[in-house]
Parts: structure tokens; sequence; C-alpha cells
């Protein structure tokens, strides 16, 4: 399963096709390029911030990661938690878990 659930305007949303049409319009289609599993995220003032799950592959754009594990491309936003091993191009590192 790639969504656990979508947070956002106040609802959590479940359904896969529902977060993939809620992705696109709130700019964050390119996840759905990403090879994902079991992603908790949430949409906050207009930017994707990712609670657990795992990132295998893929590149993320832009926002927050607060948890979960990260092997993916980092391009841009904000490691906060979590487990990464992905490549790191650009961003903040306040913190992660080790990896």
């Amino acid at each position: 399963m790639r969504y656990s659930k979508l947070v956002y305007s106040g609802a959590v949303e479940k359904d896969p096709d529902k977060i993939d049409k809620i992705l696109v319009e709130e700019g964050f289609g390119w996840l759905i390029d990403c090879e994902i599993e079991m992603a908790d995220i949430e949409i906050m003032n207009n930017t994707l911030v990712w609670w657990s799950g795992y990132f295998f592959s893929g590149r993320w754009h832009y926002g927050i990661l607060k948890g979960g594990k990260f092997y993916g491309v980092f391009e841009n936003g904000i490691i906060d938690g979590g487990k990464f091993f992905g490549t790191f191009i650009s961003g903040i590192k306040m913190k992660e878990d080790g990896g």
C-alpha cells in the first residue's frame, strides 16, 4: 500500500486515488512518480510533510522529512527526523536518526 493516510484541510484521506488527485492539485504530483510505501503524509501551509513510511526511490523536490526511512534523492527541503540513507543534494539537515 502506497499511502497510510494524507492529512489535508482538517480531514484524513486514505483512498489512494483521491490522495493522488489532491497531490496533483496541490503541486506535489512528483510524489506519484516515486516508489513509496505506507506513506503517512500531510499538506500544511502549502508544504508536504512526510511523517512516516518508506521512500524507496525517486526525487524529493521540496518539503519536510519528519520520520520514516528515506532512500531516494533529496533535492530540497528540511530533514528533521527519520532515517536517511539517500543522496542529499540540497536543503537543511536539522536532525536525523542516523543511517
